[in-house]
């Protein structure tokens, strides 16, 4: 595939081959490609036969579906597999070439599937799509925004005086444990099985297969050298927890992280308060911790809304998620503007 000017290192080739490649995102695991790309532009694509991976949580509508004695799998999946990060989607020089590669993924999801969905789509993209009937879905994601030139004091500044005491006493509780930040590409080649099982093991604790294999993950630190980073935290000499980053542009993008126990406040050290640290020293002005978990709220990251664009194949069902969708984006919104009880939080992820 080619690289877009509009692309990010989440749609680079290189980042999607990995994942293709490794078998994460493969015909095996319900991930077979069907991505456009032309002259015209590219669109990442996959057919689905399930949900997961996705993380605009559609399994209500799927068991909808399956009630009325419709098939909802497979459908059309336009989105980065398990990574669920805001960012162009209608890769094309201009509007009239991003509505023809969203009508053709429109016209292949009439042949047999149930509908078409374009996931995490860039804020450019939702106006055009949604006047081109496709129906907008919102859900909240979490930043943290550096407010000029910043320091860890600094940030916790920012807040009120309880989440202040809250924060130091959280990280008064790891003082048995060193910290490191270390490059994907700098891990020797027995570090990455324990490294590995790590990772592995946070969906270990809830009965799943991890989505990421060791081979994707090498991958990507051949590919991105500095641009993947890993904090690792040793107790007692040993390698006892972890998370991983992208950083892209301005922003860093915090994915996953591992523990080989149930540590106090060890996730949020190193998920959160690492990641803004990172970005303060390296003058990042974005941190990007992702979707789900309204206990970032109270570590200094604010909520803002991610975008998804839907179109389904049965005209009657597609009205009638519109409405449901439309009153869903309205209660969002209503809980969004909700006031915050006076926490003066620095905006976040």
């Amino acid at each position: 595939m080619r690289t877009p000017a509009s692309a990010t290192l989440f749609t680079d080739p290189a980042y999607l081959d990995a994942l293709e490649r490794s078998g994460c995102a493969s015909p095996e695991n319900g991930w077979t490609p069907r991505h456009l790309d032309d002259a015209d532009g590219r669109l990442v694509c996959y057919e689905k036969t399930h949900s997961w991976g996705e993380f605009v949580f559609d399994f209500e509508l799927a068991r909808l579906w399956q009630q009325m004695g419709l098939p909802y799998y497979p459908k059309l999946v336009s989105c980065v597999p398990f990574t669920p990060v805001p960012g162009a989607r209608l890769l094309a020089a201009d509007d009239e070439r991003r509505l023809a590669l969203a009508r053709r993924l429109r016209a292949q999801a009439a042949e047999g599937r149930s509908g078409a969905h374009i996931l995490f789509i860039a804020d450019d993209e939702r106006a055009l799509l949604e006047s081109d009937g496709w129906i907008l879905r919102a859900q909240p994601r979490y930043v943290w925004h550096a407010q000029g030139a910043c320091d860890f004091d600094g940030f916790l500044a920012t807040l009120n005086s309880k989440k202040r005491k809250n924060i130091r006493a959280e990280r008064r509780k790891l003082a048995d444990f060193t910290i490191e930040w270390r490059s994907g590409a700098s891990l020797a080649g027995h570090d990455w099985p324990r490294v590995y099982a790590l990772y592995a093991s946070t969906y270990a604790r809830r009965g799943q297969e991890p989505y990421l294999t060791l081979a994707c993950l090498r991958a990507w630190a051949g590919a991105f050298g500095e641009r993947l980073q890993f904090c690792l935290a040793r107790h007692d000499g040993r390698l006892a927890a972890l998370a991983f980053f992208f950083e892209d542009g301005d922003t860093l993008y915090g994915r996953h992280w591992g523990a080989e126990a149930a540590y106090d406040a060890l996730h949020f050290e190193l998920c959160y308060y690492q990641g803004i640290e990172r970005c303060c020293a390296r003058g990042l002005r974005r941190f990007d911790a992702g979707v789900q978990g309204e206990h970032k709220l109270a570590r200094g990251f604010a909520a803002e809304l991610a975008w998804s664009a839907h179109w389904f194949v049965h005209r009657g069902l597609h009205a009638a998620v519109a409405r449901a969708y439309a009153e869903e984006r309205a209660a969002l919104a209503a809980g969004l503007r909700a006031p915050s009880g006076g926490d003066g939080d620095g905006r976040a992820n």
